[in-house]
């Protein structure tokens, strides 16, 4: 009987072990914390939910029991932070809901005209007409004739302002916030109309001052606020 050779027996061994390989890589299975490609799907009325140790839900997305598909948002403690669904009528456009720890609603859009439902934002009162009763002064340096404190929310802030000047005479009227010059000075009888920064962050007070002063002939330099806004970058 002829010997096998032993380059032939070699082989045998090599295949035995990759045999072995790939029946151990067979029995391995894959990690189930990541979605590497594509995306989960939940559907048929199904729900995805993460739990704090305690059993509080933290986040919900899906089916409700009202019959519609939303999202809830909860912070560690369980109390709300954040919905886009109604929880009453299904029928309705979902409102964006932010609520604060104590479970109030601070801001909400407005699903049936657009816009924000919730806070109301002051807006400013109507204004006199008579120039006369307008904030004025007749000083060759610029003098403070109007003056607020507001409660900033955007970054950003819209003023607009009548200015005039008694027949004869010439002047100018400038803005500052919190002390510093904001916007140009303009000339008395323009439109003060500007937008821009305040340098402060969400509600934040701020002190915004009209200031004027004449510098030609003997009357009075006048400005009526018309319109006040915050508004985005």
């Amino acid at each position: 009987m002829a010997a096998i050779p032993l380059d032939f027996l070699d082989r045998i061994r090599e295949l035995e072990r990759q045999v072995r390989e790939l029946a151990g890589r067979s029995q391995i299975r894959p990690a189930m914390d990541q979605v590497s490609k594509g995306y989960v799907r939940i559907g048929e009325g199904g729900a995805f939910g993460v739990f704090s140790p305690e059993g509080k839900q933290i986040l919900g997305v899906g089916h409700w029991e009202n019959g519609e598909y939303g999202l809830s948002m909860k912070r560690q403690d369980g109390s709300p932070a954040m919905s886009i669904r109604n929880g009453t009528d299904d029928k309705m456009p979902q409102p964006v809901r932010l609520f604060d720890p104590k479970g109030n609603e601070i801001w909400a859009d407005d699903v049936k005209s657009g816009g924000i439902a919730a806070p109301y934002i002051a807006l400013l009162p109507p204004q006199n007409t008579d120039v006369a009763s307008w904030p004025k002064t007749d000083s060759t340096s610029f003098t403070q004739i109007a003056v607020s404190y507001n409660s900033m929310w955007q970054p950003k802030m819209r003023l607009f302002l009548h200015t005039l000047a008694d027949d004869g005479t010439a002047g100018e009227v400038r803005v500052l916030v919190d002390g510093q010059v904001w916007g140009p000075a303009v000339r008395a009888g323009q439109n003060f109309d500007f937008t821009g920064f305040v340098g402060h962050g969400p509600e934040s007070q701020i002190e915004i001052s009209v200031e004027a002063r004449r510098t030609k002939g003997t009357g009075h330099i006048y400005a009526q606020p018309k319109m006040l806004y915050g508004c985005r970058t």
